[in-house]
């Protein structure tokens, strides 16, 4: 209970006064104090904010102030006004967007090299990677032959790859003839209609994406770790390697 109050906003001494008000009803401070074992001091301002929210209300009898819980039904009210205040930050925000973007795209130079680390690191690579490619466009992959058979890994770029096609964005993957078992069954031709496969002989230790000026290099070990350069005639090499294989295997 305590965490799920948490999610929605509450602070720790906020829950701990809400849940022992929920316990005693209506009551005075001095009882909220000893149930809920929050200072005197800190008390009355964690009342003010759980009134706020609309948790709870205040009324005075007999010149003492008291307090008591109003319908925990209240919660889904409060949690749609958070939405509210979400879906106008959002729309703020999309207000801002393209001059943060001239900015930051202005700042980039033409040749550019950044490292990341873990599944988190690869979300922020891939997310971006389906926002700048179109519809028709193409990313090519070679698969990496370690790090195939983690569980997490194969979910995470399953979901990459759905992604990629109700974007209808056409890929090219070439994978060690090893791995044609699991790969056909992960990608199967009728799933994935923008996808093309191949198998090659040749294997290596990382995985890589190249995709209009952006190439890709993911490194499998104890950890996950991705190079992501941002060069045109970086890309345009390995590119150039990538159809030298393709082709090979035609």
């Amino acid at each position: 209970m305590s965490e799920i109050l948490k999610e929605i906003g509450l602070t720790q001494s906020e829950i701990k006064v809400y849940l022992a008000l929920l316990d005693l009803g209506d009551s005075t401070r001095s009882n909220i104090v000893k149930k809920s074992r929050i200072s005197g001091s800190k008390v009355y301002d964690v009342l003010a904010k759980l009134k706020d929210k609309g948790l709870i209300s205040i009324y005075s009898k007999n010149k003492v102030q008291h307090f008591k819980p109003v319908n925990p039904n209240q919660i889904l009210n409060y949690i749609e006004g958070k939405k509210l205040e979400i879906n106008k930050i959002e729309k703020d925000a999309e207000k801002i967007l393209p001059n943060l973007l001239l900015k930051f795209n202005s700042s980039i130079t033409e040749q550019e090299v950044e490292l990341l680390s873990g599944l988190k690191g690869l979300e922020i690579i891939f997310k971006e990677q389906i926002e700048l490619l179109n519809e028709g466009e193409t990313c090519y992959v070679i698969g990496g032959t370690k790090g195939i058979s983690e569980e997490a890994v194969i979910a995470f770029f399953q979901k990459v790859h759905l992604r990629r096609e109700s974007k209808k964005i056409n890929t090219k993957m070439l994978y060690n003839l090893q791995q044609k078992k699991l790969v056909q069954k992960s990608y199967s031709p009728k799933k994935y209609l923008h996808t093309e496969t191949r198998f090659i002989k040749h294997t290596t230790p990382v995985a890589i994406n190249i995709y209009k000026n952006k190439t890709i290099i993911i490194i499998f070990g104890e950890s996950i770790t991705a190079i992501r350069i941002t060069s045109k005639d970086v890309a345009k090499s390995f590119k150039e390697y990538f159809n030298l294989l393709w082709n090979q295997e035609k």
